[in-house]
């Protein structure tokens, strides 16, 4: 299967980009594997359009630093425990012929990279899928922030006013399916992080978490002191 080459429409420079190089590459293998048709560059162009250039490029730079490991069109990334792993950039949908972006991976990927940076050779430990967050990072035991990632604006503003609906208290025995917000709320009355953080592309918004009494908690706007 021959490698497609990008709209020369996308920003100049963006051909370099070691993404765009893998994302190829990581598409190409998934049809391959899946016996997809090899897609147009109409393809290229739409999943371009939710993966910005910045985003893309906070990726390439995972890729150049070996934070990202490849694995066919699956990845783990530098740092993982054993048994974390792999996971998938695509989803396989028949009727659409096409591998289907897994959109947020490519968001908390682009976090886990810029912590990563941030913290590495330093004592913390930066978690990917920690339970029911999507990131955290730990010094021990010691909970500092939980990350929760959503692609797109509306769904973090969403999920972080669903959460704060909570912050008087739960019934530990409400059934969480299907309820995500009320799943991170067990999450913080479980692991009791400092911080917490919502993000999504073009938008974060982080708070320093405070436990009044049992069974309650607030969120505080803050800037989360990652050092």
């Amino acid at each position: 299967m021959n490698l497609i080459v990008v709209n020369q429409d996308l920003e100049e420079g963006t051909m370099k980009n070691n993404f765009d190089i893998s994302f190829h590459s990581w598409v190409n293998t998934a049809c391959a594997e899946w016996e997809y048709p090899e897609p147009t560059s109409q393809y290229y162009d739409r999943v371009y359009s939710r993966i910005p250039k910045g985003l893309r490029e906070i990726l390439g730079l995972g890729i150049d630093k070996g934070i990202i490991l490849t694995e066919g069109h699956k990845f783990t990334l530098k740092g993982l425990s054993d048994g974390k792993g792999p996971y998938n950039w695509f989803s396989r949908y028949k009727s659409k012929k096409e591998p289907a972006p897994n959109w947020e991976y490519f968001v908390q990927v682009a976090e886990y990279i810029r912590l990563f940076e941030l913290i590495d050779h330093s004592h913390l430990t930066l978690k990917f899928e920690d339970d029911l967050m999507d990131l955290a990072v730990y010094d021990d035991a010691r909970l500092i922030a939980c990350y929760e990632v959503k692609e797109k604006a509306n769904q973090i503003m969403d999920l972080i006013k669903g959460i704060k609906n909570y912050q008087d208290g739960i019934d530990n025995k409400e059934s969480d399916r299907g309820n995500d917000p009320l799943r991170k709320v067990k999450y913080i009355f479980k692991k009791k992080p400092e911080h917490f953080c919502g993000l999504a592309i073009g938008i974060r918004f982080e708070y320093m978490i405070r436990y009044p009494i049992d069974n309650t908690f607030q969120l505080n706007p803050d800037i989360i002191p990652i050092v």
